[in-house]
């Protein structure tokens, strides 16, 4: 009978079977049986996992895919990266901005699975011009001290205090938005940014809204902008332009009412329309507000909406949408 040695352990083995001894086919046997129930275990759970991720996804594109897991950016701004948890952070709150105002079942259905689309995009756009103005910030040297920032806060508590009577009310209701101490403060600077930059940018007898807002356009244009394609653009928004009006209620940078005039820009506005947008605003604030003195109207025509913004002392006190004579406030 032929005689050979056992390839693995060298032992002289003797008749057919293979290169391996008895011995070692069995141990052999028992690493393969080992190795294919983890290799089936790990095809499993990640089945498991991305079709979790896909189901989900339907609801909520970002929220969790794969993505998410592998750490893939919502979207990009000239290579800087916004972060999944910004942009989710943001879309948060505002959903539950509205759905406190509108039902909790504002989201439920198959139109509501579309305004929460279109809600994700306007996000998204709101922190891409965000990326956009602190760059500018940037390359004129403009900076938000934190005492500016604590100043602002303090006067955010005193508005809030009167509105609904109570700190500890205020306190409340930004809780039940999810808005903590950290995000309040995030935006407030961003806010006093956005309002440094417009001040430095307009050139002397110009209308600051007007110029600041045609710059922006134009810088957003020219942005290299790349969403992650689980969230697409906007249907009908071109390449390099922003989505504008957001579902009721607004919220993440979308405002609500009809649609204007047309016109692509704001800021330009018909005399005619600029006037009965004012006294249409103006009557709707002092329906609430009748002491209401030293007022002015900002009113811009975005193309979709036409915005109408009552100021106080250079402040927005409140906004307006305008449309077949009629102004709802934002």
């Amino acid at each position: 009978m032929e005689s050979h040695n056992c390839e693995n352990c060298g032992k002289e083995i003797s008749g057919a079977g293979g290169g391996l001894c008895p011995a070692c086919r069995e141990a052999a046997g028992r690493r393969n049986g080992k190795h294919l129930l983890w290799y089936s275990g790990l095809v499993v759970a990640l089945l498991v996992l991305l079709g979790a991720g896909f189901l989900y996804a339907e609801k909520q594109a970002w929220e969790f895919s794969w993505d998410v897991i592998s750490g893939r950016p919502a979207a990009q701004v000239d290579g800087e990266a916004i972060p999944r948890s910004e942009a989710r952070e943001r879309l948060n709150v505002s959903r539950r901005m509205l759905e406190k105002e509108y039902g909790s079942g504002l989201f439920a259905d198959e139109r509501g699975r579309a305004l929460l689309g279109s809600l994700e995009r306007d996000v998204l756009e709101a922190l891409v011009e965000e990326r956009l103005v602190t760059r500018e910030a940037g390359r004129l040297g403009i900076k938000v001290g934190d005492e500016q920032v604590q100043q602002e806060l303090r006067r955010i508590q005193e508005i809030g205090r009167e509105i609904y009577g109570t700190g500890e009310k205020f306190q409340a209701s930004l809780d039940e938005d999810g808005i903590s101490k950290e995000y309040l403060q995030k935006q407030v600077r961003n806010l006093l940014l956005l309002q440094e930059v417009k001040r430095a940018k307009a050139p002397p007898q110009s209308d600051p809204d007007a110029y600041f807002a045609d710059w922006l356009t134009r810088d957003r244009r020219s942005a290299k902008v790349a969403f992650n394609p689980t969230i697409p653009p906007a249907p009908g928004i071109a390449p390099g332009e922003t989505a504008c009006c957001g579902p009721p209620g607004g919220g993440g940078g979308g405002t609500v009412g009809g649609c204007g005039t047309g016109q692509p820009l704001p800021g330009a506005v018909d005399p005619q329309l600029k006037s009965a947008a004012s006294a249409a605003a103006f009557a709707a604030y002092r329906a609430t507000h009748p002491a209401g003195q030293g007022l002015e109207a900002k009113v811009a025509d975005y193309g979709c909406h036409v915005q109408v913004d009552i100021q106080k002392d250079g402040r927005i006190v409140a906004s307006y949408s305008y449309k077949d004579g009629k102004a709802s406030e934002i």
